[in-house]
């Protein structure tokens, strides 16, 4: 059971809570505690704080701090089981018992008391994503030739494209592709791999190429794969992207709140109005279609009764949101603010699990494979109502997109989901500060679920 783990066990809310804090102290050696009671009748995760003095091994730490110390590795320790689905260590990856160190833990008759720090949370995440993203380090023929198979009913099923017709090899264009799945394919996470196989397949079935160019963009594509992981919000391996990231929206939000002519007469951002009709919003737990635009701006309204604020959350609820995925997966320059004429986030630690395709400068690709799709914006306001989190999520199909493929371009080779994460600080009536940012990629070729439709505005998709 423990091995089936997928991506979407990060969704854990207190797993979530671990991580996040575990990525934003600078002394990874800070020392955690829970707040609150360990049961939480309604289900949210309980809050995880520094610990602050522990004394000094077994001699100098009393039996408040141990028991403090016990309490949060109950949590943890429950919190990771709970993921995998398991009773107890003995269940989990090898790789993941050794990162939790379960020695530490004690037994129940004898707990040990010992502090639970940031940097074991950090190695555990760590551990757990390596199990999730399941790289592989070879490809057998075997399992190249099945993935072809796969991609062949990918390609005529549901990720069809009706204009380029169907897709079919040979019997030894099945065996080229098989062949070049298998030497190219080795250190790629198991989605990036099926997403590399129905490029492969595609670049032989479309026929606008010759052997030694499909070999070509076998090898590219190998290359523009080979390291993209998916992750979730609050991943610690992206943390110190997220940490840059938050700096560039942070100046790009000072920017636009400066801008009066950004903003209509209710304090409504300019994107947001052009986009209330083509995207979903759930908003205070109702949700509405592009169709409910009326009903959502009076809900919009309801709840964020301070123009100040709505003026900040608005300008998030759109397609502004969308701009640093689109950004960084074309390999294009974020967009100047007045603190950042240029900002260079490629170097930063977790970039390179991005799909950001670099195939602009020699002409690989004639357009980005990250196609238009649809876009659902949620906002959660606290209940003392100081704190509001946006959550923009946007999907849609990876599209072939490599030069000179004709039709073939808009063929799908996966999906993609990403989101964008916003929190703020409401407690000063006069402004809204944006105080965190997060960012995730989730890629996949899907098995059963409905193929994302293209997005069909009445005016062309523009970022801004």
């Amino acid at each position: 059971m423990a091995n089936n783990i997928g991506i979407s066990v990060f969704d854990n809310a207190q797993f979530q809570a671990f991580t996040r804090f575990a990525a934003s102290v600078a002394d990874k050696g800070t020392a955690l505690k829970a707040e609150v009671d360990l049961k939480r009748e309604d289900g949210t995760p309980r809050q995880i704080v520094a610990k602050g003095y522990d004394g000094w091994g077994k001699i100098c730490r009393d039996q408040n701090s141990k028991n403090i110390n016990d309490d949060i590795r109950s949590l943890f320790k429950a919190t990771v089981l709970g993921m995998f689905g398991v009773d107890d260590f003995e269940a989990l990856p090898e790789t993941v018992r050794k990162a939790m160190k379960t020695d530490d833990y004690g037994t129940v008759d004898r707990p040990s008391g010992k502090p639970l720090t940031a940097r074991r949370i950090i190695a555990v995440s760590k551990a757990i994503a390596k199990v999730v993203d399941g790289v592989n380090s070879r490809v057998p023929l075997r399992t190249a030739a099945g993935l072809v198979d796969d991609s062949v009913k990918y390609i005529n099923g549901i990720g069809k494209n009706h204009r380029a017709g169907e897709a079919k090899l040979t019997v030894a264009q099945h065996d080229q592709a098989a062949r070049l799945i298998s030497k190219y394919g080795k250190g790629m996470a198991g989605s990036a791999l099926r997403i590399f196989s129905n490029y492969v397949v595609l670049g032989i079935a479309c026929g606008s190429y010759n052997d030694e160019q499909v070999d070509w963009i076998a090898s590219r594509m190998s290359d523009e794969l080979k390291s993209v992981r998916n992750f979730k919000l609050g991943d610690v391996r992206f943390a110190k992207l997220d940490a840059k990231l938050t700096a560039y929206w942070q100046s790009l939000f000072e920017d636009y709140m400066e801008n009066a002519g950004k903003f209509d007469e209710d304090g409504f951002f300019t994107q947001f109005v052009k986009d209330v009709n083509r995207s979903t919003f759930t908003i205070g737990g109702d949700t509405f279609s592009m169709h409910d635009s009326e009903q959502m701006i009076d809900k919009l309204k309801n709840t964020v009764p301070n123009v100040n604020h709505r003026k900040a959350l608005s300008m998030f609820m759109c397609q502004t949101s969308g701009t640093i995925y689109q950004t960084l997966s074309s390999m294009q320059q974020l967009l100047p603010t007045s603190k950042f004429a240029t900002y260079d986030v490629t170097s930063a630690k977790g970039h390179e699990m991005l799909f950001a395709v670099d195939g602009f400068g020699d002409n690989f690709f004639d357009n980005s494979p990250i196609g238009n799709g649809a876009s659902a914006y949620k906002l959660e306001i606290s209940d003392d109502g100081t704190k509001a989190k946006i959550t923009a999520r946007f999907s849609g199909n990876i599209l072939f997109r490599i030069a000179g493929s004709d039709i073939c371009s808009e063929n799908a080779t996966g999906v993609y989901t990403y989101e964008n994460e916003f929190e703020f600080d409401l407690s000063d009536a006069n402004e809204a500060k944006l105080t965190g940012t997060h960012l995730s990629q989730v890629l996949e070729v899907p098995e059963e679920q409905k193929q994302p439709e293209p997005q069909e505005d009445k005016e062309k998709t523009t970022w801004h």
